[in-house]
């Protein structure tokens, strides 16, 4: 069976991140926003409201606001307050009121852009792709970098330096503990992988756990618990400091790890950082005027662009559908 199938449905019965990293639990008929929670409304604003709209270009005139999508799991309205900077700034740049519209997980927020009840969203590189295969109806604009200045990451697979394993195929009858079972890095992809190549998981491994974290998973393999852990990292910057970012970094940093003592057996292609995602289907000038907004939204308003990117802080770049190409492979259904 295709890698793209099986990664397809593993995603589909996990949890995957969005704004945060909410499960994929909800039942699809309840996957609308939630009646409990308040849409945030536009502000009237008299030089929107006395436009003349002969005057106006054409796409103004068919676009009355636009509708972004917000992770908002906790059912309280705290995640659309924190938003909130985004969306005034957002509204003042475009000249078009802006709407927030809650979704209580991920599967709410694909279900949301991609049946048009919203028309903007930022999402994993996961859902994303989920929600592409879907309706082919979706554009990244922009991803973020991180203080290192890489925009990607890529699952891994490690084992211990002194092993003979070089190679997934190699894993054969051995002991192996992922990440959590939602993680795409630390199970999804790996697990797809070795599926799609005809192996069988359940039979093929020895032995196979979860650990609660991509370090966790690591440091039982370091104890000799495990042959193999599967986690994720940067692949950028010094090697022997644990590359820039990701738990080998981090396990180096603190004294818990010497990158001679590991070796990288598998390594997936690169996972581009959460894009900001529209309908494809939003006019074109409207696309030009989000991206221009979202590459200079860290210089222009600091608090905007936190709250519209809580977890990587050195602004947006330019990103396209074909830097999620491997990925959307993989959730491509046919």
């Amino acid at each position: 069976m295709s890698l793209r199938k099986h990664l397809a449905a593993l995603v589909l019965s996990c949890a995957v991140a969005g704004f945060g990293a909410p499960a994929l639990s909800q039942d699809p008929a309840t996957s609308s926003e939630p009646a409990d929670l308040p849409t945030l409304q536009r502000e009237t604003r008299p030089e929107i409201e006395t436009l003349s709209r002969p005057s106006l270009p054409e796409w103004r005139q068919e676009i009355n606001v636009l509708r972004i999508g917000i992770l908002a799991p906790s059912g309280t309205g705290r995640e659309l307050l924190m938003a909130d900077p985004f969306r005034l700034h957002m509204q003042e740049t475009l000249g078009l009121p802006v709407e927030l519209i809650p979704a209580r997980d991920t599967r709410a927020l694909i279900d949301a852009i991609v049946n048009g009840r919203i028309d903007y969203a930022r999402m994993s590189a996961s859902a994303f792709s989920t929600g592409w295969a879907l309706c082919r109806c979706l554009e990244p604009l922009a991803t973020p970098q991180a203080a290192d200045g890489t925009r990607a990451y890529h699952a891994i697979a490690l084992a211990p330096a002194r092993s003979n394993l070089r190679r997934l195929v190699d894993l054969e009858g051995k002991a192996v503990v992922f990440s959590e079972p939602h993680s795409l890095t630390g199970y999804l992809l790996p697990v797809a992988t070795l599926r799609a190549q005809g192996i069988d998981t359940t039979s093929f491994f020895a032995r196979q756990n979860h650990a609660a974290s991509p370090r966790a998973a690591i440091s039982a393999m370091l104890r000799g618990d495990y042959d193999v852990a599967f986690a994720w990292s940067s692949l950028a910057g010094d090697e022997a400091e644990g590359y820039s970012r990701g738990p080998l970094h981090r396990m180096v940093r603190d004294g818990a790890l010497s990158m001679g003592d590991v070796r990288i057996v598998w390594q997936s292609d690169a996972i581009p950082h959460p894009p900001q995602v529209v309908r494809a289907n939003l006019p074109e000038d409207l696309k030009s005027l989000l991206r221009a907004a979202l590459f200079d939204l860290l210089q222009a308003a600091p608090e905007a662009y936190d709250a519209a990117e809580p977890a990587f802080s050195s602004g947006f770049v330019a990103i396209t559908r074909d830097d999620y190409a491997p990925l959307l492979h993989a959730f491509s259904p046919n």
